[in-house]
Parts: C-alpha cells; sequence; structure tokens
C-alpha cells in the first residue's frame, strides 16, 4: 500500500502525501512495496539543519518548510496556507534479486509503477484519502528444478487506498485496503483477485513518540494475518526509528546538501508475493514467493518533494510454497542479495 513522508513514510504496501513530511518512515507493502508509507503521528516538527561551514545556519533552508502532498503558502502576513494536492506523487521502483542457473536459485527483476491521489474526506489537509493505482512486472528466471517450473513473467495490477485520520491529539489509526488481480494472465481465476488490508490503531505518547498495534491481513498461502505493532520514537532531528513489526526502519540524518536531506537507514522486511500461474504441464496452480529481508539503505529529499532511495539487502528464508497442484508442497531457495532503487516525485 502495503508512501506518505511522515516528518521525514520504504510497505508492502513502505509509500510515502499528507502530513508534514521531512523524514518517512517505510513504505508500507503487502509484500511489494507501494507507494503509501505512514505519516508521523502526534505533534509535527522540523528538523534542524546541518551547520553549514562558514555559513549561515538557515541559510540554505527554504522560505517555508516543504510537506509531501501540500502546496503550502506564506501568506504576507506570515501564516502558512496550506493547499491539498490531488497528483499526490508518481513512484518508479525497480528491485533486483541475484540468481544463476541453479536448482535452488531464483532471479527476480521487479519493475512497480504507481501513482498516488489524494481525497480530502474533511476540511484538513492532514488526512486525506489516498488512492494509489499501481502495476508491477515481475520477469522470473529458475529456479532450474525438474518440479519447480515457474513461468517466465508474473505481474500485479491493483488499487490502494490509505487514510490516516486523527481522533484528537492523542488517539489515530492507520487504515489500509488493496485489491486487484495477481497472475501470470495465463491462469486468472477466482484465486487471482485478493483483497489486502491494514487496521492498526495509533496513540501519541509525546510529540516524539508514538505506539502502533494492530494487524496486517495480507492473504498469503503461507499467512493469512500478520500481527502489526511497535513504536516510531523520533529521539531528536537525526534520528527517526521505526521499530514497528513487520518493516521496521531506522534511519539516521547525517549532510544536508543546499535545501536537501540525506539519510542512511537499515530496515527488515517480509518480501515476496502471491500470483495464480500456468504450470509447465498446464495446470493452474496458486503460489507464493516468500523471503525475509535485511536491508542497508541511503534516501535523500529535496524542497520540490523528489524523494529516491537505493538499497543493497540480504534475502533470506526463502521459498515457492505452490498451493494449488502440491507438486511440491515447498520448494526451498538458497539466500541470494537484493539491489532496489527507486525515486517518488
Amino acid at each position: 500500500m502495503p508512501g506518505v513522508s511522515p516528518p521525514p513514510p520504504s510497505v508492502p504496501w513502505t509509500p510515502p502525501a499528507g502530513p508534514p513530511a521531512s523524514a518517512s518512515p517505510p513504505a508500507y507493502s503487502y509484500g511489494p512495496p507501494s507507494a503509501t508509507a505512514p505519516p508521523t503521528v502526534g505533534i509535527p516538527y522540523t528538523p534542524a539543519p546541518a551547520v553549514p561551514s562558514g555559513g549561515n545556519l538557515f541559510q540554505h533552508l527554504p522560505t517555508v518548510q516543504w510537506n509531501r502532498g501540500t502546496y503550502d503558502y506564506q501568506n504576507p502576513d506570515g501564516t502558512i496556507a496550506r493547499l491539498q494536492r490531488f497528483l499526490q506523487q508518481i513512484s518508479i521502483e525497480h528491485a533486483y534479486l541475484y540468481g544463476v542457473d541453479d536448482p535452488r536459485d531464483l532471479e527476480i527483476n521487479r519493475t512497480e509503477l504507481a501513482a498516488t491521489f489524494g481525497m480530502p474526506l474533511c476540511a484538513s489537509t492532514d488526512a486525506p484519502l489516498l488512492i494509489t493505482p499501481g502495476f508491477a512486472f515481475n520477469f522470473l528466471e529458475g529456479p532450474t528444478g525438474p518440479t519447480a517450473d515457474l513461468p517466465g513473467q508474473v505481474y500485479d495490477a491493483y488499487i490502494d487506498a490509505a487514510w490516516f485520520p486523527r481522533f484528537g491529539q492523542v488517539i489515530g489509526a492507520d487504515l489500509g485496503l488493496r485489491t486487484g488481480v495477481w497472475t501470470d494472465f495465463e491462469a486468472v481465476n477466482s484465486d487471482s483477485l485478493r483483497v489486502l488490508g491494514r487496521g492498526l490503531g495509533v496513540v501519541t505518547l509525546s510529540p516524539r513518540m508514538d505506539v502502533h498495534a494492530g494487524v496486517w491481513y495480507i492473504d498469503r498461502n503461507r499467512y493469512s494475518l500478520l500481527p502489526a505493532g511497535g513504536i516510531h520514537w523520533r529521539p531528536n532531528s537525526e534520528w527517526d526509528a521505526f521499530l514497528v513489526f513487520p518493516n521496521p526502519k531506522v534511519r539516521k540524518r547525517f549532510i544536508n546538501i543546499g535545501s536537501s536531506q540525506w539519510w542512511w537507514y537499515v530496515a527488515g522486511e517480509y518480501g515476496g508475493g502471491r500470483w495464480t500461474i500456468e504450470r509447465a504441464s498446464g495446470a493452474d496452480d496458486d503460489i507464493d514467493i516468500n523471503d525475509i529481508r535485511a536491508i542497508l539503505g541511503l534516501e535523500w529529499e529535496t524542497a520540490t518533494q523528489i524523494h529516491g532511495r537505493v538499497e543493497v539487502g540480504y534475502v533470506f528464508d526463502r521459498e515457492i510454497i505452490y498451493d494449488g497442484t502440491r507438486m511440491p508442497a515447498t520448494y526451498d531457495l538458497d539466500d541470494t542479495f537484493m539491489i532496489r532503487a527507486g525515486v517518488d516525485f
């Protein structure tokens, strides 16, 4: 929905539109990454800029701090007017999982395109309904085992809705719903159509700490429901710790270059997805490709609201589940590494 950038926010499902955003937690995803990420809840803060060498502390700051998903204007009296953008962002992302010609290796090239639109549900611009249509191409190479045949490609075609309402100063919510078809377009049946969702309550303990608790419904063959929860802690303007299962992420801002902010981060992710496919025998099947990812990344955001990221990851605990034919029921894969890059603008 599986990204809004919170003050900064990587689903999957890790995003990033909405409330003030100069630092973002990971994009939520029901398996693959998505264009919507949770906003920071609580009292917004503006990260302090790095002090330019030999210069003024404020010389590189725009007159108005940027907020993702809104147009901000400074009135003559100094007040700030915020207008909701209809087109919140366009997202492009490519992920490469290394593989070789081996019975236990699976190479994946995944390209995802998405656009997020904001629709205000009330007068406030802080909690629009975010609608994200998206499409992903997944090109598969391997495994070469005789019983593990996969098609050369599978696809995701979905529409995602996300809403982050506030119910006073303390209580909020993180709500999402995604539906679409996940298939190779050779085997299209009722299993191709899926409905995914998440629902978390958010309690603001302080301006810099929120507690999240709820569930994700991911509709996989291995797991249908995952508990979700943890804390989002922003101890100061340099650190952002989104310690929320199943997609934790800890970021550190290390430099400002002009009006852009640069962060490094470590993150975890439950990856893969579920699709209907046609086997080499002609039989229809319903498969999961599951894995766990440990990620090291670099991201940046500019005053023009362009947000980019490059990351590498170690991918382990990989498997394919053939839930339809059960031939085989489970096929284990070797560990591998991942390179992923994306941009939102």
